[in-house]
């Protein structure tokens, strides 16, 4: 939730003042990104979240058919309830493909929330790069965002600098030029879902795709 300081010289008691009369603001409600929030910001999706309704449908319209025009053949066909328990089964795991989607698509994927200010390379002790030091046009514009060097299990990593989000973005991030924010172990941003796929939701997508596989 973002708040404005207070200034150095109020004192305690005009804080507290201020603190009951001021309008708290959400975080989703200056959201810089392009991504869609409903319930109060509870829920997050991306600019496409219209595409999930096409997901559902292709979801849920067989399902419906199998059980119109299959599934009497198939109680039919077994004895001992064995085909209503095949039926239920198919609607069970339905309805549990269906759960991963919605929790996939509304849920933060591992979005690296942006800076309101860019930060000082010389204070935090990065370095630039060769290339992109190089890079420059005589004007003194890069063409390439700067570097750093981070150690990550021993290992010296270059992670790049964000323009959009100001911020060096950790190994394994990327900036998705959909949804326009860094999201942590970014693998790609699902059509499918209208939501970016990340560290958060990564697990889930996995689930799904095996259930959309096996259904």
């Amino acid at each position: 939730m973002y708040r404005a300081p207070f200034p150095a010289q109020l004192s305690v008691s005009d804080r507290r003042v201020i603190d009951n009369n001021a309008t708290d603001v959400r975080v989703y409600q200056v959201w810089k990104g392009s991504n869609k929030f409903f319930l109060g910001g509870r829920v997050i999706f991306g600019p496409d979240v219209r595409s999930i309704f096409l997901t559902i449908s292709l979801i849920v319209i067989p399902v419906l058919l199998f059980c119109a025009f299959v599934s009497r053949r198939i109680i039919y066909a077994f004895d001992n309830h064995l085909g209503k328990l095949i039926i239920f089964i198919l609607i069970l795991l339905t309805v549990y493909d269906l759960i991963l989607l919605l929790l996939t698509s509304g849920r933060d994927p591992g979005i690296i929330p942006r800076n309101s200010h860019p930060p000082e390379l010389e204070e935090d002790g990065s370095t630039m790069s060769t290339d992109w030091l190089g890079s420059q046009s005589s004007a003194g514009v890069p063409n390439l965002p700067p570097t750093k060097d981070v150690v990550v299990n021993g290992v010296i990593v270059k992670v790049k600098y964000c323009q959009t989000c100001m911020l060096y973005r950790p190994p394994r991030c990327s900036h998705c030029s959909i949804c326009n924010n860094c999201v942590e172990r970014f693998d790609h941003h699902c059509p499918w879902v209208g939501q970016c796929i990340g560290k958060v939701c990564y697990a889930s997508v996995l689930i799904f795709q095996f259930m959309k596989n096996v259904g």
